[in-house]
């Protein structure tokens, strides 16, 4: 009888695995638990805009949730080199590229790029470079601290949303 009461929690156990791996390997919930992963590695709500910036600062950006960007590429029009300034936007008015946005300052990440004449400059983050929203606000914007002579700089923005 000692022996018996012994090993209750051991066949308790037992059944408890049982069951757990019964449970796991059904499809359903394996699919389920596959499917979180991706969804982890693999975010759904990729993110794609792009800018022209010529004399004032210009933001693009989903206006919420956290921006995750992969990838910035900026092509220089002009004839002179162009120093482009990056930042997270503050506003006193308006929202993401709005027609009434008012660009009062930035927050971080903050970054400058020198981008030579005619040419293009692609700069990828494998670890996503993170903008969170400022004051409710999630853009990314830009300006060049240069003098323009006739031309731009375009700036492409790629990443993904959560």
């Amino acid at each position: 009888m000692l022996k018996l009461k012994s090993l209750v929690p051991y066949i308790a156990g037992s059944l408890v695995a049982v069951v757990a791996i019964g449970i796991l390997r059904t499809p359903k919930v394996s699919a389920a638990i596959k499917a979180a992963f991706v969804e982890v590695a693999i975010p759904s709500n990729p993110f794609y805009n792009n800018m022209i910036v010529l004399n004032a600062a210009t933001s693009v950006g989903p206006d919420s949730g956290t921006l995750g960007v992969t990838n910035l590429t900026l092509t220089n029009f002009d004839s002179t080199a162009q120093q482009v300034f990056i930042f997270a936007p503050v506003f006193s008015t308006g929202g993401c590229g709005g027609p009434s946005a008012d660009i009062i300052g930035g927050g971080g990440p903050q970054m400058q790029f020198y981008v030579q004449p005619q040419q293009t400059l692609s700069i990828s983050y494998p670890s996503p470079l993170t903008f969170h929203g400022i004051s409710g606000h999630t853009c990314v914007a830009a300006e060049v601290t240069t003098l323009l002579h006739g031309g731009s700089v375009e700036i492409t923005v790629n990443g993904f949303v959560n």
